[in-house]
């Protein structure tokens, strides 16, 4: 019987103002609005590249943004049109951007690649505040149609367009942008800033050096190997490895050091002088595909300094594990339909969040062709 899984609570940066996560019962409450302001305007890198462009644009990267890749983007084909109005009116105070990571050796960043990094950027327009959620690549969901697959499978038939359209169905998001890359261009970026500290497990020492040695195979970009594990000053190549790694322990501990390199960049980038962004514009930009245009890059520039981490999560935070014939083991939410309720109210503090009919009819579909319900008290006894 395959253990049922129980992500930690979502994990808030010390400082960070996160909104209640419990359940309202009864009636729907309407969630406290905050005055918004219109917006003008990883692998591990998603922020890494999404902050390149903010810092730096308004001072130097307005005449390079011809250097970044554009993927066939239909924002009539991406828009979700199942929410509902309330919904829709709540979400116009965030902007929220999903970022893929593909493993591509030759800087192909659209369909053909899957995507094993699916992290969603949300940014509250009024507090500057980001929390950044990563779906496992291995989750059992509605890829489109009647098609049902991991979601990493999205990307491959059909880009960035057909991910986002999977993202938003599944999950009742109205994602606006995406943004992809390769190792490549996380352990380039990672090395203009000089590096980041990171505390090794002996455990993940151990396995390392060979992620690393395969990472220096896969990009040409030159490293070192590491002797031992404690604090360490990570390289790009190293940053990434151990982003990469899983064998010691699992795909979902892999992903929360993902976030934690995105963290560590993050601040590098936000201290980073001019010479250095300038560095990593030119070199990062060229291996970036992105829709984000010009107007949101400036603005965002020029409030760099409001930006923060809030939380970081993994998604499904209830879920199980199942082979599912010829797709191999999937994650299955458990249900889909209560990790999106908890995933809306950890998004944009809506605690009372009721989803869609689209998203109920996916998730009892999951249920049915799964067996895995909602988790008992047994399991959630036994869950990590």
């Amino acid at each position: 019987m395959e253990k049922p899984k129980r992500e930690v609570a979502w994990r808030s940066e010390p400082g960070s103002r996160k909104a209640d996560a419990g359940r309202t019962s009864g009636r729907r409450r309407t969630p406290v609005r905050r005055r918004r302001k219109k917006k003008k305007g990883f692998l591990v890198p998603v922020l890494l590249v999404l902050f390149v462009l903010i810092a730096g644009i308004g001072f130097y990267a307005k005449g390079k943004l011809d250097l970044i890749q554009r993927l066939p983007w239909n924002r009539d084909d991406i828009r979700n049109e199942n929410l509902s109005a309330e919904t829709e009116e709540l979400l116009k105070g965030f902007w929220t951007v999903a970022v893929f990571g593909v493993d591509s050796r030759d800087n192909t960043l659209g369909k053909g690649n899957n995507a094993d990094v699916n992290i969603l950027v949300n940014i509250n327009h009024d507090t500057g505040e980001i929390n950044l959620v990563s779906v496992y690549r291995d989750t059992y969901m509605n890829i489109r149609d009647d098609d049902y697959n991991k979601i990493n499978s999205a990307y491959m038939l059909g880009g960035p367009n057909d991910a986002v359209q999977a993202l938003n169905r599944n999950l009742d998001l109205q994602i606006e942008d995406y943004a992809t890359f390769n190792w490549k261009a996380v352990a380039d970026g990672i090395n203009i800033l000089g590096g980041i500290d990171v505390e090794l497990s002996q455990e993940e020492f151990y396995y390392m050096n060979a992620f690393i040695a395969e990472t220096v195979d896969a990009t040409g970009v030159p490293s070192t190997q590491l002797k031992a594990g404690g604090m360490q000053h990570l390289d790009g190549v190293q940053a990434v490895a151990y982003g990469r790694l899983r064998l010691m322990d699992s795909d979902y501990m892999r992903t929360e050091r993902q976030r934690k390199v995105i963290q560590l960049a993050f601040e590098k980038v936000k201290q980073a002088d001019l010479a250095t962004l300038q560095s990593l514009i030119g070199v990062v930009l060229p291996q970036l595909a992105t829709s984000v245009d010009v107007q949101d890059m400036l603005y965002m520039a020029s409030h760099v300094s409001r930006y923060h981490i809030g939380g970081t999560a993994g998604f499904p935070e209830t879920r199980g594990e199942r082979r599912m014939g010829k797709r191999g083991f999937c994650v299955i939410p458990r249900t889909l339909e209560s990790n999106v309720k908890s995933l809306h109210a950890n998004f944009f503090g809506d605690t009372a969040y009721e989803p869609s009919d689209t998203v109920k009819e996916i998730s009892n579909h999951l249920v049915e062709a799964t067996g895995m319900d909602e988790l008992d008290e047994s399991e959630t006894a036994g869950a990590v």
